[in-house]
């Protein structure tokens, strides 16, 4: 949810600090003091509990201190706190509400802000755009009515940029490949970088597993991939990060490769591979792992959804002609395999990380 709370911060002159850790978000406004020459720092620290992540108040005592640092380092030694937790928890983290710092709570099953004690004055400001937009949350049609669920946290598919990168790249390669240097103009697939196990294990074009994931075999086939993608892909980017996502997109793609170019070895099969469906697989099968890991914060049919999309294209592709099942069910392993080690190595380590 801090996601399109963010928006609201940013409008509000407050710049995001990058930390190297995914919790807490921390917000920070430097304002001039006319009365002395010293900097006052106004910062917001948001606790997203609907994350699912959690920290020992040792650990969060220590990013704390590491704000001051910075602000001090900026020249900033006069500086505010306002907490603000995410949760449908009453009860404030930490012991916060008897610190004396700025506390505030957003709802998100009621999608309400609740102010703990008076605010000061440039705090007070916030309130009515966070009000406004949560407001806006509960207007009927509006998909991002209850940001308590995953699903609907991760709703807009124009702010995934790794991922319509992604699509805008295939949708340009395959205007050049199929329309302007067509396969009737002598061309062919293989030319173009299709996925062979004989080329890449007898001639070493080890480049085919990565550049088949690129090339489409007609409208069709790049317009349900890329449907698929957008969506599923936009879903996992604004959860992991960009980086993450683009490991999980692209190593999946390549384990399907893999997974195809073994199978049709075993079967003395020569044909090629073209798609982005084993990479696709792959986030399916990485949505399906991280529902898992936070299936405490999602509703029951969420996974059941998941389960019966991917059955349903598992299905489709083992009752048609001319699809790579082997990449799709490598695919689907890999993303979800490949899932479960990131996001069983960033829970024990982003704990220990420090600010960039």
């Amino acid at each position: 949810m801090y996601n399109e709370i963010a928006s609201v911060f940013n409008q509000m002159g407050y710049a995001q600090l990058k930390l190297n850790v995914e919790e807490p978000h921390v917000n920070v406004k430097l304002v001039g003091n006319g009365m002395s020459p010293e900097t006052e720092g106004y910062v917001i620290v948001t606790l997203d509990e609907t994350s699912g992540i959690k920290y020992t108040e040792e650990q969060f005592r220590h990013i704390s201190w590491q704000i001051r640092e910075f602000l001090v380092h900026k020249g900033c030694h006069l500086y505010h706190f306002l907490y603000i937790f995410i949760s449908k928890n009453t009860t404030p983290p930490f012991n916060l509400q008897n610190t004396g710092e700025c506390l505030w709570r957003i709802d998100p099953v009621n999608l309400k802000l609740i102010v703990y004690g008076n605010a000061l004055p440039m705090y007070t400001g916030l309130k009515k755009p966070i009000e406004e937009f949560l407001m806006s949350c509960n207007m009927p049609g509006n998909t991002a009515h209850n940001p308590y669920n995953n699903y609907t946290q991760y709703n807009n598919v124009l702010a995934a940029h790794a991922n319509m990168t992604l699509v805008i790249i295939n949708i340009i390669i395959f205007i050049i490949t199929d329309f302007i240097t067509p396969l009737d103009s002598g061309s062919s697939l293989t030319d173009k970088g299709a996925l062979s196990w004989e080329l890449v294990i007898n001639w070493h074009e080890y480049y085919r597993i990565f550049t088949y994931m690129f090339l489409h075999a007609g409208p069709d086939h790049i317009f349900n991939n890329m449907v698929v993608l957008l969506f599923i892909g936009s879903y996992i980017e604004q959860y992991a990060g960009k980086i993450k996502y683009l490991i999980i997109y692209f190593s999946s793609g390549i384990i399907a490769g893999c997974a195809s170019m073994v199978y049709n070895m075993v079967e003395y099969n020569y044909t090629q591979s073209v798609g982005a469906s084993g990479a696709i697989f792959g986030l399916m099968g990485s949505l399906l792992c991280i529902i898992l890991a936070n299936r405490h914060n999602t509703q029951e049919f969420g996974l059941r959804r998941v389960l019966f999309m991917v059955f349903l294209s598992l299905y489709g592709g083992i009752t048609s002609q001319g699809v790579d099942n082997a990449a799709h069910i490598g695919g689907f392993l890999g993303g979800f395999l490949i899932t479960w080690f990131i996001l069983a190595f960033t829970g024990n380590s982003k704990r220990k990380a420090g600010m960039n």
